[in-house]
């Protein structure tokens, strides 16, 4: 009868990200597992995320809520034995371990129940996605039969997750947290806008022989914006680049690896990482390498797909 009634009423999915400065939610409704409509919103605080997933949760019977691991204290070894995370320099703290093939993914355990525990009075958490097993879940849909290693490297907001991996053999992992680059610009944005403003206000009583010149400074100062913007992005992109090659150094030095050599890389990101960034990155590694545009919520709704069957 439950089966009956999952495949007649309508089931919400809902993706969270919880941030310090932005909190993301994206919603997402399926009818038999085909998507009737979804939406996306942000919330400077996450109290007010969580009320709105209540919110949301009571007006269907069936709902899914998943949220997307940021924290630090996670990570990665290519074994499925315990004992080996001394080898790996794995600190001696409570953990929580997830199987991905012949790999574990770790993270603190104080993470888990410290999430578990917020949505308790919010319907509660049905997923806790690492970015390690949103990474590993899209190279397992891959039907690859070659013996040929790939480095995927994977970014969310300011996490960069590395993988090495023949086939979908793990050979290799690490998480990289990217500088808070795009802050600092949003902040200049702001202090540029005021002094815009602040433009205004000196011109508007002046004779209109200024308005030109009044004008020529807004559109400069406009364009400053659009500068700024590009900038964040360039920067972001070539820290990822940067990132990668020293992944590529610790994998190929470190004796605990098997250090095989890569034949490729393949980079997933929010925004298609740039020409410039991959050019940088092939010159500097003599590898070829592919890019794909990825969103991070999709990719959790499939996951959580796959695992309420």
């Amino acid at each position: 009868m439950l089966f009956l009634l999952k495949k007649i009423l309508p089931q919400i999915f809902i993706g969270i990200i919880l941030e310090d400065e932005k909190n993301i939610l994206k919603a997402a409704i399926y009818r038999n597992k085909k998507l009737i409509s979804s939406s996306e919103k942000s919330f400077e605080k996450s109290e007010d995320l969580l009320e709105y997933v209540k919110t949301l949760s009571k007006k269907f019977l069936f709902f899914h809520t998943a949220l997307f691991l940021n924290a630090k204290e996670q990570g990665l070894i290519p074994s499925t034995k315990n004992e080996d995370l001394e080898k790996f320099n794995v600190g001696k703290i409570s953990l929580k371990f997830i199987t991905l093939n012949n790999a574990l993914t770790y993270t603190a355990t104080e993470h888990v129940e410290y999430f578990h525990e917020l949505f308790e009075d919010y319907n509660g958490l049905d997923f806790l996605y690492s970015p390690f097993a949103l990474l590993y879940f899209n190279i397992s849909k891959q039907n690859k039969n070659d013996d040929k290693i790939t480095l995927y490297a994977y970014q969310c907001r300011q996490m960069l997750t590395i993988m090495v991996c023949k086939n979908h053999q793990i050979l290799y992992g690490e998480l990289n947290f990217l500088d808070q680059e795009s802050e600092n610009n949003e902040t200049s944005n702001e202090e540029l806008d005021e002094d815009i403003f602040n433009n205004e206000l000196n011109f508007e009583n002046l004779d209109e022989n200024f308005e030109d010149l009044s004008q020529e400074k807004n559109d400069s100062e406009e364009e400053g914006f659009l500068n700024f913007d590009n900038l964040s992005q360039f920067n972001n992109d070539m820290e990822i680049a940067h990132c990668i090659i020293s992944s590529i150094e610790k994998f190929y030095n470190d004796e605990k690896y098997s250090g095989n050599f890569i034949n490729n890389i393949h980079v997933l990101s929010e925004q298609e990482l740039s020409i410039e960034a991959t050019e940088f990155l092939e010159n500097e590694t003599f590898l070829e390498i592919t890019t794909q545009q990825i969103n991070t919520f999709d990719l959790m709704f499939e996951l959580m797909h796959k695992e309420i069957q």
